[in-house]
């Protein structure tokens, strides 16, 4: 018994020797991976019920170099470096009308920053991989700041870009469809 987890344990050691970092690029890659929507209500300052539609959306992604994700100090440096604050997530809607999809331009944009912690930390280059989880909300009572939305079961799907420390910007992902606002 003694001489077969010492065997298991050499094979496991030797094929994991074997197998060295994965040899992605240094542009970040990512791809689809899940949508969901939750709906939920809650008072507003008035006290009056409203409810929202939470998207959260998992993108799967690699990098060869490990440089995703802003501290404080990366973004400022990155701001101080371009004059401009830059979006580090770039997520945008498209919504369908008579089964054709448009991109829609929001009163408030989404998408935002991976800002405020490194996926890798240190300076050590490296591959890294895993899954972005990113949400928004709906609310049922603003949907008009949207256009192209009704508030009532529409159909959206969304396009997603990341970049990197470097400002690689990765590939362009598309989301499959959800319905918003149904009452």
């Amino acid at each position: 018994m003694k001489n077969r987890i010492l065997l298991i344990a050499s094979l496991s050691i030797f094929v994991l020797a074997c197998t060295g970092e994965p040899n992605f690029s240094f542009t970040p890659e990512i791809g689809f991976s899940n949508i969901q929507v939750v709906t939920t209500s809650s008072p507003d300052i008035l006290g009056n019920v409203t409810k929202r539609d939470s998207v959260i959306i998992s993108i799967d992604f690699k990098d060869g170099d490990g440089d995703l994700g802003f501290s404080e100090e990366d973004y400022k440096a990155l701001v101080k470096r371009t004059g401009d604050s830059i979006k580090t997530i770039d997520v945008n809607i498209l919504v369908a009308k008579n089964g054709k999809y448009t991109k829609s331009n929001p009163v408030e944009k989404i998408g935002g920053n991976l800002k405020g912690f490194r996926f890798k930390q240190g300076t050590k280059a490296g591959a890294i991989e895993g899954i972005i989880d990113y949400s928004t909300n709906f609310g049922y009572t603003n949907f008009d700041k949207i256009p192209g939305l009704t508030g009532k079961s529409d159909t959206v799907k969304f396009t997603v870009q990341i970049m990197d420390r470097a400002l690689n910007k990765s590939n362009i992902t598309e989301t499959s469809p959800i319905v918003l606002y149904k009452r």
